[in-house]
């Protein structure tokens, strides 16, 4: 820098300003105007400050992506907001849709009046009558009839399967107490050619109502609710859940059912193959290079049916998390099953959640005692008073911790009031709660004229049967 020191008549290059070297006081040029923010933010992108695209610290982030960064944190309560209202929407929606569907299912379902029901108290334990029904009426091709007989030669119906099952909601427990079809008992009522002694399976021939009154005044069971299956709802119902795992100890057959199982081991049973079995009353197993005649009948079939149920439990359980199969299931069940009309939309609900985890270990099964007899040429199981009351007292007692009851046997042949007779009504049972309300201890009175039934003879169906399936697992 030529720098012109005025006076000294001399001409210097200085490399700094004039009002040192000169000694004069040069005064200094108007400082710059101080930037605006916004120039200065300019500045600092142009030398690579941070929010430039070419910044170490921004990681290659641009100024956009900082001020989207920014603007999504003042956003997220209101997304959050969207997000439980969408969710909300949803669950509403699928609840209504999950009433609607209950609702049309329900529709499906065959109602049926059934006098003499009880009506449920509470969260108490309560019983419902269930019933395999042999009705042909849904009979219409030659397949069928081949199958299972038509109207013309198995008129009328008859209760297949007489089950009561006790529920205890408190506890999501279970029981099951099978009355065999053959047991002797008087039937009430004036109906031609079923009242009086008969199979218990006859009362059904004139509607559930006649048969809940016949359980309730010969066992003194209270009935709260009714429920029924025919033969196709049954092979349909294991149908829709891909059939049911069963292990064979033996191949079994029965002409008169159908059943044919060919080869052992746990297999898939169909619903064809599984009504069989659970129909058989003349089964054949091959044991030892010979075909064996099972001479158990009703018993050895009441035993195969626990299995049965054991096995759909199961396979329900399995099930739960399948929405089609589950109304694949729902679907058969309704088209071929029957309810009185007192079990509402809302129990069949309110059942189905207390007992969605139930599991078959949990299942309790029970058959009635009986003793074998003939009346009349007729092949009959009688009920055994003493051993039934103790069965009746421990059934009617499940679910209820503080009910006890003292049974006591007694042989009359005369009853009602003293002196005068009064009519057949069959074996007398006092029911255990009943019993406890009033005090009185378990009296079982049997029929005039009809066979003692000593204790040696009596069968409580607990007799290990090889041939019989077990559940499994395929």
């Amino acid at each position: 820098m030529k720098v012109c020191c005025p006076g000294l008549g001399n001409d210097e290059e200085f490399p700094w300003g004039t009002s040192i070297f000169c000694g004069v006081a040069d005064p200094l040029p108007p400082p710059l105007p101080r930037p605006r923010t916004s120039e200065l933010h300019r500045s600092r992108r142009s030398f690579g400050g941070r929010g430039t695209p070419y910044s170490v610290g921004s990681g290659g982030r641009s100024s956009l992506s900082n001020k989207r960064r920014r603007d999504g944190r003042r956003h997220w309560p209101k997304r959050v907001v969207i997000g439980l209202a969408s969710l909300l929407v949803l669950v509403v929606l699928a609840g209504v849709a999950t009433f609607f569907y209950a609702r049309y299912r329900f529709d499906q379902i065959h109602k049926a009046s059934v006098k003499g029901l009880v009506a449920r108290v509470g969260n108490a334990p309560f019983d419902i009558l269930l019933v395999g029904s042999d009705s042909r009426a849904f009979v219409d091709n030659s397949t069928q009839a081949a199958q299972f007989g038509s109207t013309a030669n198995a008129g009328g119906q008859r209760s297949d399967v007489i089950i009561v099952a006790r529920i205890v909601p408190a506890t999501h427990q279970v029981k099951l107490l099978s009355i065999p079809r053959d047991t002797w008992v008087s039937i009430p009522g004036n109906t031609a050619g079923i009242s009086g002694p008969n199979r218990i399976n006859a009362a059904f021939n004139n509607g559930p109502s006649l048969l809940v009154q016949t359980v309730e005044q010969t066992f003194h069971i209270p009935i709260t609710y009714y429920a029924e299956v025919n033969f196709p709802g049954f092979a349909g119902m294991v149908n829709s859940l891909g059939g049911v795992g069963l292990n064979f100890a033996d191949p079994v057959k029965d002409a008169y059912s159908g059943l044919n199982i060919t080869h052992t081991g746990c297999q898939l049973v169909n619903g064809t193959q599984a009504l069989a079995l659970v129909r058989s009353r003349h089964l054949y197993y091959y044991s030892g290079g010979t075909w064996n005649y099972d001479g158990n009948s009703d018993f050895s079939r009441i035993q195969r049916q626990d299995a049965f149920f054991r096995a759909i439990v199961s396979k329900l359980r399995g099930a739960v998390g399948n929405p089609l199969t589950l109304n694949s299931f729902v679907g058969a069940s309704t088209k071929n099953v029957t309810i009185d009309q007192t079990l509402s939309e809302g129990e069949l609900v309110s059942l189905g959640r207390i007992f969605r985890s139930f599991t078959s270990q949990e299942l309790q099964t029970e058959t009635l005692p009986t003793s074998p007899t003939v009346i009349n040429g007729a092949d009959v199981l009688l009920p055994a008073p003493g051993p039934d009351a103790q069965v009746l007292n421990a059934f009617l007692a499940f679910g209820s911790p503080s009910a006890s009851t003292t049974a006591t046997s007694t042989t009359a042949a005369r009853l009602g009031t003293a002196g005068s007779p009064a009519p057949a009504t069959g074996i007398q049972l006092v029911s255990a709660d009943r019993a406890l309300q009033t005090s009185q201890s378990v009296t079982v009175t049997t029929l005039p004229g009809t066979p003692a039934v000593p204790n040696s003879s009596v069968d409580y169906n607990t007799s290990a049967e090889p041939w019989n399936p077990t559940p499994c697992t395929p």
